[in-house]
């Protein structure tokens, strides 16, 4: 079981406060984006200004909230912050849009991740179902873009530069590519982190998409392809989920490439859901992955 991937060194608690660490400066870069930047630019109100940080904090909230609860239900006297879960929360909140309604992200996420707990869920990654399930409601109420209301103002020539320093679209903290590669970096050195899943799953994604590309005639728009949509984010938070992720060195690989593979066929049809959709896939498979790994 991946159990076995956390040793007594990597406590869950610390675990989480390294993670934390990393994902703290696209915490700050999504609150600048999607909150400061509208507010200086006269586009939204004070409540405009710290709605990033309040989805941030709601989540934050939701997996302490689920713990709490699982621990009275269970009548245990785990710590809050000993599991994953207020985790969990962040990230969901760290991959949905900027214009999702409170509310839904609210319930959504508190139910879904309390379902979750519950059940002892090991089976599928958790964040990519509640995120996913959350984009795609807000779809079907027709309330869906990844654009805030500058970017929905202005129409953006971008660059190279301007991926890296976050102009391209995504969820609220996942659009700052230089910032997202300092996270990895801080992330691999530590041996709990599954850095091959980011490596191997991009790899794939990239190489598939670049040949379709080719194919297609359209190489020119291979930036904004690979770095919208908060691909590279969940690739590197959310795929390497500790439960639902391969722990073992073939399955890790594989597992990788059917994300992959999964992501860029979805990205065919809808790209909004194409990363979560791919971890969700791999993730249901993680078990047979490392079972015939080992044999």
């Amino acid at each position: 079981m991946n159990k076995t991937y956390l040793k007594a060194k990597d406590n869950i608690k610390s675990i989480n406060l390294n993670i934390f660490i990393a994902l703290l400066p696209l915490l700050f870069t999504g609150f600048y984006k999607n909150g400061l930047k509208l507010y200086i630019n006269n586009l939204v109100s004070v409540y405009g200004l710290f709605k990033p940080l309040l989805f941030d904090i709601i989540g934050l909230l939701c997996g302490i909230i689920v713990n709490i609860i699982y621990n009275r239900i269970k009548k245990s006297n785990n710590k809050v912050f000993n599991d994953f879960y207020p985790l969990y929360g962040l990230l969901i909140a760290s991959v949905i849009s900027i214009n999702t309604n409170i509310a839904l992200f609210t319930t959504s996420t508190f139910i879904l991740l309390l379902i979750s707990k519950l059940l002892n869920n090991n089976k599928i990654n958790i964040i990519a179902f509640t995120s996913l399930i959350i984009i795609f409601i807000s779809n079907l109420l027709g309330q869906f873009t990844y654009l805030n209301l500058y970017e929905q103002k202005n129409t953006l020539t971008l660059n190279s530069l301007d991926y890296l320093i976050g102009r391209g679209s995504g969820g609220i903290n996942t659009t700052y590519i230089l910032v997202l590669i300092i996270s990895l970096i801080v992330l691999s050195v530590n041996r709990y982190y599954k850095k091959e899943i980011p490596l191997y799953s991009s790899i794939t994604f990239i190489s598939c998409l670049t040949f379709y590309l080719i194919f297609t005639n359209k190489i020119g728009t291979i930036l904004d392809n690979i770095f919208t949509n908060g691909i590279l984010f969940s690739y590197i938070f959310i795929a390497p989920e500790f439960l639902t992720s391969s722990y073992t060195k073939k399955g890790k690989i594989i597992y990788s490439i059917i994300i992959g593979v999964v992501t860029f066929i979805l990205y065919l049809f809808y790209p909004p859901l194409s990363a979560l959709g791919g971890i969700i896939i791999a993730s249901l498979c993680h078990r047979i992955i490392d079972k015939l790994c080992q044999r």
